[in-house]
């Protein structure tokens, strides 16, 4: 297995944010942040945004699929919060000088690590 690191674009957008692409994809609604992975990166975070990812769906969903709890909700909202900030500090991690600059501007956490 290779352990070179190649380009991926992390796709943060709600309705497609378990898509990490090869190739840049010409889409102004999409949310795509570049990093460079290896095969073992990419997995773990592919992983991480899939986990992040059905927080988010199971928060959508929560009129449609289960009588209304505010625990369930509240919980679900947090676990997708915590989620995301994992995910953007893995994009940060491997991401490109651009990506870097990108989720600096946003604020989002303190200092990335």
């Amino acid at each position: 297995m290779s352990t070179e690191a190649k380009s991926y674009f992390v796709n943060l957008h709600p309705t497609s944010m378990d898509e990490i692409s090869t190739t840049y994809i010409d889409d102004p609604e999409l949310i795509q942040y570049e990093i460079k992975a290896t095969p073992d990166q990419l997995e773990k975070i592919k992983h991480l945004v899939s986990e992040t990812h059905a927080h988010d769906m199971e928060a959508q969903n929560l009129f449609t699929f289960r009588h209304f709890d505010e625990h369930i909700e509240e919980n679900d909202r947090y676990e997708f919060e915590r989620g995301f900030e994992h995910v953007l500090h893995a994009i940060y991690d491997l991401g490109t000088p651009d990506t870097k600059a990108k989720i600096e501007e946003m604020h989002w956490f303190d200092k990335p690590h």
